[in-house]
């Protein structure tokens, strides 16, 4: 047997570490990561295996010139990034027998030779291993049928569309047949290329599920857990053990220390006397451990020296690095190669210190140096602020901002505020971030949301940014059609962020400001548009924004009509939604949503509406022969994009001023009340909750059993269906969470669906 493992990756996310090796030589427990899976690839019976390299591909070639343990080796260089499938092409081009493809950064204990006979007996062309996985969201997320053939792949997702915990291992079994279907060449993935393609075609991929270990080593938590995993078992062959739950290169330092098991001790290592290592601590070659220190739980590398009183717990200290007198460093800091840490310096958990990079004495080490800190989720529905726990000072403004003029490629960004105080401040430390890159600024002043949000759709700008000062301070960052930022640009954003990786613009770049707030006056002129008859229909609007209420008064004043009548409309704060009161009935923005839809598509228009809107909008678009198109609040990919480019000629459907003047417009122009036009929409009641969960959600699939609709890449969440109505279940983008909604014939039958699937939920914590 043959197989490719893919090396060629620079392995961003885990640097410091990477800055100064390929990730496959990074070492768990002294040896380094890809000879764990030589070792994989002997016990499965492979012969030959071409590794394919691309970063630091020297380190690699002269460790293993003479190959492994009787596995010849070949070494491929790729000048050019060929993506996953194309770089196996190229190495595997004249391979005759399925082979193994597996990556040079993942451990793993499966069994290769039942996985290679289960390929053969199902006939696959392409068989690929998974596994559970509790946050499938940083892997490809498998779908399959019964028989475990695959129907469809989504490649990091959000929580929204992460409703399988089936993870893609990136390990498979390949038929030689299918590398014809790889142009040469040029860049081509499996997940997002290939197996799509083959899927089309009808070609066969089953999926192998398996539950032995496997561990993506992505970044540096994940490098630090499978040292863990190392020490408890679950990654072997394990380095000689001297005694229970010690284990060395050769033999133990000398010296009066203490060791607190499980450990590993490297190669010609001093450890001098009133040391204590462990548990979970792993101590590379020639290191030098001072007087009374103490590696808990933590990981250092080669070479490295620690001076007296000392201490580590979490940490990852690179080759070459040098920890002066007193200094502590906390859960998942990292101390790049070859860099100082002084003394008595304390090193917070999540930073990180660059290679070759010096703190001086006394300093308390909050930020990464050079790089920022370490990655969190700073996005939540599109939106940075406290609800992510990010504090929004002028640092982190500036960070975004940065992050946003780095990542754009049209190299222009719109920033607006609502005018509060500290939204200004925002707005300004914004500007500063994307100056600093070269990018240009479109600055709109002082708006709301809304109408922020449809002058960036206008504009036709890639991307928007508006500050929020009031109690809830936030930036809403929005994409093309003033739609929200998708998952590929949030994890984009996030990335920057964290490692402030940032563009530095040359003195030529910058560029003042461009004052953009006059363009506002358009937003007034679509609105007046949606009238252009006038209107006699009158109703009374509130809105505790001024802004929007002054707006929407003056529009209808100048169309002829009135404030006055039974009929109440209101419209939220950012201008977003809209409700109404006609007497005694209170209609939700669902029903007037509905209402503005079921004129568009009596006019022979289809629409496009946000992907949990009402499902009996498509009973209405059955009536008239038009189609309803729903775009994801995330996706992953472009499976709505269609749904996008017609959402953003639509501003009604998110906007609640221009919802008001075109239900205001079809009542003048069908000369009836708002009753009337609700009274044309199929009965039915909609019951929405926000549930919180214990557990991922990727186990949601399994809540739910044989009652779950149709899943794609073009779809959120899962829709549970039942005879007396459906309930659709996404959850949010930290995962901590799920929105349902409910519909039915009756207000009681939806209550009950939502109450059913609650107590599932709940019953699912339980057991957490």
């Amino acid at each position: 047997m043959k197989a490719v493992i893919m090396a060629g990756g620079e392995g961003r996310r885990l640097r410091p570490l990477t800055c100064t090796l390929p990730k496959p030589m990074a070492k768990i427990l002294g040896k380094p990561i890809i000879e764990y899976i030589f070792d994989l690839l002997c016990a499965g019976g492979v012969k030959h295996a071409a590794v394919t390299l691309g970063y630091l591909p020297h380190m690699i070639e002269e460790s293993y010139e003479d190959g492994y343990k009787g596995l010849k080796l070949d070494f491929i260089r790729e000048d050019e990034p060929l993506g996953t499938a194309g770089s196996v092409r190229n190495a595997a081009n004249d391979f005759e027998e399925p082979f193994f493809v597996i990556s040079g950064d993942a451990l793993c204990s499966f069994d290769l030779s039942k996985i290679m006979s289960y390929h053969k007996a199902s006939g696959a062309a392409v068989t690929v291993v998974a596994v559970e996985a509790s946050d499938p969201r940083e892997y490809g997320v498998v779908r399959v049928d019964k028989e475990n053939r695959v129907t469809g792949f989504i490649e990091k997702p959000s929580w929204s569309q992460a409703v399988s915990n089936l993870a893609n291992t990136g390990v498979y079994v390949i038929s030689p047949k299918c590398l014809e279907l790889i142009p040469k060449g040029k860049p081509y993935d499996f997940a997002s290329d290939l197996f799509p393609l083959m899927l089309e075609r009808g070609m066969p991929i089953y999926c192998y599920h398996t539950s032995d270990y496997w561990c993506d080593v992505g970044n540096i938590e994940a490098y630090l857990k499978c040292q863990r995993d190392a020490f408890d078992g679950r990654i072997k062959p394990l380095p000689g053990e001297t005694a229970k739950g010690i284990y060395t290169g050769k033999r133990l330092p000398s010296g009066d220390y203490s060791i607190i098991p499980p450990v590993y001790i490297g190669n010609n290592t001093e450890i001098s006397d009133g040391a204590v290592i462990g548990p979970y601590a792993v101590i590379g070659d020639g290191c030098s451990i001072g007087r009374n220190s103490k590696v808990r739980y933590s990981v250092v590398s080669d070479n490295c020296c620690f001076a007296s009183d000392t201490s580590v717990t979490g940490a990852l200290i690179c080759s070459g690095a040098a920890l002066r007198s007193r200094c502590s460093m906390y859960e998942n800091s990292v101390a790049g190669s070859g860099c100082v840490i002084g003394e008595d310096v304390c090193v917070k958990p999540g930073v990180s210190v660059w290679p070759g990079k010096v703190v001086g004495r006394g300093a308390t080490v909050n930020s990464n140096i050079k790089y920022g800190n370490v990655k969190a989720e700073y996005f939540s529905g599109g939106r940075v602020g406290e609800g992510c726990g990010i504090r929004l000072n002028a640092e982190n403004c500036v960070r975004l901002g940065s992050s946003l003029g780095s990542v754009i490629e049209s190299r222009k960004i719109a920033v607006a505020c609502d005018g509060t105080p500290y939204s200004r401040i925002m707005c300004r430390a914004l500007v500063a971030g994307i100056g600093e890159t070269g990018a240009a600024v479109w600055d709109f002043g002082e708006c709301f949301e809304s109408q922020f949000k449809y002058l960036v759709n206008i504009c036709g700008l890639e991307v928007g940014a508006f500050a929020c000062g009031e109690d809830e301070r936030y930036i809403d960052v929005c994409s093309y059609g003033g739609l929200n930022i998708p998952c590929r640009l949030e994890r984009q954003l996030e990335a920057a962020m964290s490692k402030c990786e940032f563009r530095e613009a040359s003195d030529a770049e910058f560029e003042e400001p461009s004052d953009m707030s006059g363009m506002k006056h358009l937003y007034t002129q679509a609105l007046m548009m949606l009238a252009p008859d006038g209107l006699t229909e009158t109703v009374v609007f509130e809105c505790e924004n001024p802004a929007i209420k002054n707006l929407v008064s003056s529009c209808v004043s100048k169309s002829g009509a009135e404030e006055k009548g039974n009929t109440v409309f209101k419209i939220s704060p950012d201008g977003t939604k809209l409700t109404a009161v006609y007497g005694e009935k209170k209609y939700d923005y669902e029903k007037l949503l509905a209402a503005a839809c079921n004129d568009e598509m009596c006019k022979g228009k289809d629409v496009a509406v946000p992907y949990d809107s009402p499902e009996f909008l498509e009973l209405l678009a059955a009536k008239y022969g038009r189609r309803v198109y729903r775009y994801l609040s995330t996706p992953a990919d472009g499976a709505d994009a269609k749904a996008r480019h017609l959402a953003a000629k639509q501003p009604f459907v998110r906007d609640g001023l221009f919802l008001a003047m075109k239900l205001l417009s079809v009542m003048k122009e069908r000369n009836c009340g708002l009753d009337k036009l609700i009274s044309e929409l199929p009965q039915r009641h909609i019951v929405r909750k926000t549930v919180k969960i214990n557990f991922s959600p990727s186990y949601l699939f399994d809540l739910a059993g044989e009652r779950v609709g149709e899943t794609g890449n073009d779809r959120e969440g899962i829709k549970i269906i039942r005879n007396d109505g459906s309930l659709l279940v996404i959850p949010e983008r930290g995962g901590e969470s799920v929105r349902m909604l409910a519909e039915a014939d009756t207000a009681e039958t939806a209550e009950e669906i939502c109450a059913g699937f609650e107590e599932v939920i709940n019953t699912a914590n339980d057991k957490v």
